[in-house]
């Protein structure tokens, strides 16, 4: 194989961000300290989140629900990104608007926690919830949120 036939579709994909529902390599945004309050996040239909792999990152576009001090994803166990996110927990960014901002992440494990961040996706995103399941969701159709919060 040349070399051309190798840079080329490498320099496409790593200039390529996250397109409907198929991953990206590239997050873009400008970098800024996460700040202070996410409840801005309610603004933001769909964010974008960036997990490093070994030597790649996927960045996918995401529905998140935010709060004073967090912002939380919600995630299939089986995905290529929440794999990533397990394994380097610290590697992960989100892109929100035109800012991108580093963040750590941790599975969310408290019983109130969970259903106070499922209220906040069910407030923000119900009717696309009911459309996905064909009924009303509980918490136990959540059974993987991350916290992502300032590293």
């Amino acid at each position: 194989m040349s070399a051309r036939a190798f840079w080329i579709p490498l320099l496409l994909c790593v200039a390529c961000g996250p397109l409907d529902e198929y991953p990206g390599l590239r997050l873009g945004g400008t970098p800024t300290a996460p700040p202070g309050s996410f409840l801005f996040l309610q603004d933001h239909e769909v964010i974008q989140l960036e997990a490093w792999g070994r030597v790649f990152p996927r960045v996918v576009n995401i529905w998140g629900v935010g709060a004073s001090d967090a912002l939380y994803v919600w995630g299939d166990p089986d995905s290529g990104w929440v794999t990533r996110v397990a394994e380097r927990p610290e590697a992960v960014r989100v892109r929100l608007g035109d800012e991108s901002y580093e963040v750590k992440a941790s599975t969310v494990t408290d019983p109130s926690e969970k259903a106070r961040v499922v209220a906040g996706y069910q407030a923000k995103y119900g009717p696309s919830l009911q459309e996905m399941y064909g009924r009303a969701t509980t918490v136990d159709d959540f059974s993987l949120l991350y916290r992502l919060s300032s590293r």
